[in-house]
């Protein structure tokens, strides 16, 4: 166990005597060595220390000047400076009563007499008492024995057309102007002292005392305010002072450093200050305007604030003009609020406003532009998406990004396109032949989170068709000239949907067909034909026309008897041909069609949807 005593005095007592001296470190250790041989014994000390009063601290010599006998009225127009060593700082209040409140009492500011500033005692209606960079010095470092405290203090003025000048009274210093600051009182604040206990440990702890004077940071000499007649080496009203200048409506003095030499036993200890300053009325300057406008990397920003100090401020609309009435004359810092998550503000140096005039400052922001994902899915007005297409993304004002291809299902995702502006527009192209481009498709609402996009594209459906393939067979021994070959002819009907003007919705149905097929005579005659689909197509002709020439024609016409149709992809018929005994080439026969019928309720002529392919040139070795 380990007990600590803490002190700058402590009371040392035992049965005899009980009397208050300083304790030397190595007493303190016989202490805690007695305790810890004692414990029986703590009571015993806990009571001795209870029991003995703490005497007075010595008495402190005053040093000129000494706080003077101020009249009652004078003291509490006083501004309090209260300073704390431990703290490291200053805290200010103003007055609570004054010998002149220009603001609320009008009379105190035009006499009777017509003169046109009227003295004043300045209280916290008329001003402000800004204090600022507290320093403690060193122990020793300006004078032996002292602990020097600095301080910045200024005023600001808070009367409109209302301007602070030299004072008439008190009466300032000769060859000073403006507003005057001299501190008419200066105290320690005492603390009684005691003793506490905190767990295992004694804490002695002595009253605060000793002396604090002005240093010469106060930059006038001692002057006599209130008598005028002067300082000696008995006077005790002469006080140390600052001049601030006289001090523009709304305006603020320049900072100036005060300072106190103090005893290194002070811990705290409170000024009392008077500022004094004349009153004098002064014709407002006109007022002035500040208008702009508010731009970044993205754009126009709109709802942003702007102030210039003072109290002026005016906000930007979405067009990022705004305007700012009614600005006083003088040097204005101007700040920006409400500015948009990743903009960054410039740095804005201060404008000097003239009365009167209009001053255009354009502020251009820099911001971080967020971005997100546009995803969707282009489909074709006939049902289904669209693979292929090639997909980007124009956000207004900007330039296109890459290109994405839609998937198979149509699908399509465009990552990293700029949200701020948030509209824009997709550019389409690589659609099928059958589909019409929309042009520019606009989005709008674009965030960090992504927008889906989905595209419909008007097609027209593909014409339907029904390929009539023409087919050559294998050479083959026989026949009156010894050689023969087929030329097979089938048709592909398709499937459901077809044409609705043959079946309607379902698949088209095959009824008759004619055809040509012109070939070279001389090198092939035609022997027979056999049809193929006899179950439902049971009339078919042939006949040559102009046989063993070099245009000869062959048609072929096929039907049925009991007007029976058939679906999907099915065999017409073979023509077989004979080749000429010696004959040796290459044969390319044409195929027209004359005529087709379809459907199953009622014969529509499909000829034109007929696509004839083949059957290829045919080389005879």
């Amino acid at each position: 166990m380990y007990w600590r005593v803490t002190f700058e005095r402590v009371a040392v007592c035992d049965v005899r005597s009980c009397h208050a001296r300083p304790v030397r470190v190595d007493m303190m250790r016989r202490i805690s060595r007695l305790v810890l041989r004692r414990s029986t014994c703590l009571g015993v000390l806990l009571v001795a220390f209870a029991a003995c009063a703490l005497p007075a601290p010595d008495p402190i010599a005053p040093v000129f000047p000494e706080n003077p006998a101020i009249p009652a009225p004078y003291r509490g127009a006083a501004f309090i400076l209260d300073v704390s060593t431990r703290a490291r700082s200053v805290k200010v209040s103003a007055p609570t009563a004054g010998v002149a409140k220009p603001i609320s009492n009008a009379r105190f500011l035009f006499q009777a007499d017509n003169r046109d500033a009227a003295f004043s005692l300045l209280g916290g209606d008329a001003v402000d008492l800004v204090v600022a960079g507290y320093v403690a010095g060193a122990l020793g470092a300006e004078v032996p024995g002292k602990v020097l405290v600095t301080f910045d203090m200024q005023i600001l003025n808070k009367l409109a057309g209302v301007q602070l000048v030299t004072p008439t009274f008190p009466t300032p210093p000769s060859g000073v102007s403006g507003l005057q600051a001299f501190p008419i009182e200066v105290t320690v604040t005492q603390s009684p002292g005691g003793v506490g206990a905190g767990g295992n440990v004694v804490i002695v702890t002595s009253p605060s005392f000793g002396s604090v004077v002005h240093s010469n940071h106060w930059d006038g000499a001692p002057h006599n305010f209130f008598n005028d007649v002067g300082c000696t080496s008995t006077a005790t009203d002469c006080f140390r002072y600052e001049s601030f200048g006289n001090i523009a409506p709304l305006g603020a003095s320049a900072a100036r450093q005060v300072g106190f030499l103090i005893d290194p036993t002070v811990s705290e200890f409170r000024v009392k200050v008077i500022l004094a300053a004349d009153l004098q009325a002064v014709t407002p300057p006109a007022p002035a305007t500040v208008t702009g406008t508010i731009t970044s990397n993205i754009g126009a920003i709109g709802s942003v604030q702007v102030s210039l100090s003072g109290g002026s401020f005016g906000v930007s609309g979405v067009s990022g003009v705004y305007s700012v009435s009614s600005v006083a004359p003088g040097v204005r810092a101007i700040t920006l609020s409400n500015v948009p998550v990743g903009c960054a503000v410039p740095p804005l140096p201060p404008l000097t406003v003239i009365a009167g005039n209009t001053h255009t400052v354009n502020i251009a922001l820099t911001c971080v532009i967020p971005t997100g994902a546009i995803s969707g899915v282009i489909t074709s007005s006939l049902g289904g998406g669209i693979a292929g297409v090639t997909v980007s993304a124009v956000p207004t004002g900007a330039s296109p990004t890459p290109t994405t291809i839609t998937l198979a299902d149509g699908a399509f995702v465009l990552a990293n396109v700029p949200a701020s502006p948030s509209t824009g527009a997709l550019a389409i192209a690589n659609l099928p032949s059958n589909c019409t481009n929309p042009g520019p498709v606009s989005y709008t609402g674009l965030t960090v989170g992504g927008l889906v996009r989905d595209i419909v594209i008007t097609c027209a459906a593909p014409p339907v068709t029904y390929p009539l393939t023409a087919t050559w067979g294998p050479i083959t021994a026989g026949g009156a000239t010894g050689r023969q070959i087929t030329l097979t002819f089938a048709i592909d009907m398709g499937s459901a949907p077809g044409s609705l003007a043959v079946d309607g919705a379902n698949a088209d149905s095959f009824a008759a067909i004619e055809f040509d097929v012109r070939y070279d005579g001389t090198g092939l005659n035609w022997i027979s034909r056999a049809l193929l689909s006899p179950a439902e197509f049971d009339l078919g002709t042939v006949g040559d026309v102009n046989p063993f020439s070099l245009n000869t024609i062959l048609r072929g016409a096929i039907a049925s008897s009991t007007g029976a149709t058939r679906t999907g992809a099915f065999s017409l018929v073979r023509l077989s041909f004979g080749i000429a005994a010696g004959f040796q080439g290459t044969i390319t026969p044409q195929v027209t069609v004359i005529g087709a019928l379809g459907s199953s309720s009622g014969l529509v002529n499909i000829a034109a949807s007929v696509v004839v392919v083949g059957p290829g040139s045919l080389v005879v070795p």
